[in-house]
């Protein structure tokens, strides 16, 4: 916890949290690692947080720096790319249902407002993942068990590390609606 607080300090000084394309001082290649160091930053704060359960170091709003983009020069793997907008969305839902001046509100109307706009980006991030993706969130009941076999040992580490990460945001989001006071479930 502590280590990643000053992580994401020392990029703050080294204003990593600004974006770099916009400031006209670096090269492409220095700024798409400067974009690079600040999601590595990103998402090992967002990790942190929901594994301890506690606030994010930084809020969304404190940056403008983009998410890694697959254009320039992109060496790295599938999972980091997809990594980020993953932890944006672990931030959306520590911010809007788990911070204490929501769960202080016991607005019912508020914290369901925030949880379908939360679905809904989760909705578009799934749009966005490769075809190679889709039969993990359409399901395959009607599947022979041989072509459900050959899904599971065809997945990659990126896809298997990649659905984990959306898996642990889908329970988080579950978590504090089912966990809410506020909430009254028929």
């Amino acid at each position: 916890w502590r280590l990643v607080g000053s992580m994401v300090r020392v990029a703050v000084e080294l204003g990593l949290h600004h974006d770099p394309f916009k400031q006209r001082i670096f090269s492409d290649a220095e700024s798409q690692l400067r974009v690079r160091l600040w999601s590595i930053c990103m998402i090992h704060d967002r990790g942190t947080s929901v594994l301890l359960g506690r606030p994010l170091a930084i809020s969304p709003a404190d940056s403008d720096t983009p998410e890694p983009s697959a254009g320039r020069g992109s060496e790295f793997s599938e999972h980091f790319f997809y990594s980020a907008p993953v932890a944006s969305i672990q931030a959306d839902i520590v911010n809007a249902l788990y911070s204490p001046q929501i769960n202080n509100k016991n607005n019912q109307e508020a914290i369901m407002r925030n949880a379908t706009r939360i679905i809904k980006q989760m909705l578009v991030f799934r749009e966005t993942l490769p075809e190679s993706y889709k039969h993990f969130f359409e399901g395959t009941e009607n599947w022979p068990l041989e072509k459900k076999r050959e899904l599971v040992d065809n997945i990659t580490e990126d896809q298997g590390l990649t659905l984990l990460k959306i898996g642990i945001a889908r329970i988080l989001l579950l978590r504090a609606l089912f966990s809410s006071t506020d909430i009254s479930f028929d």
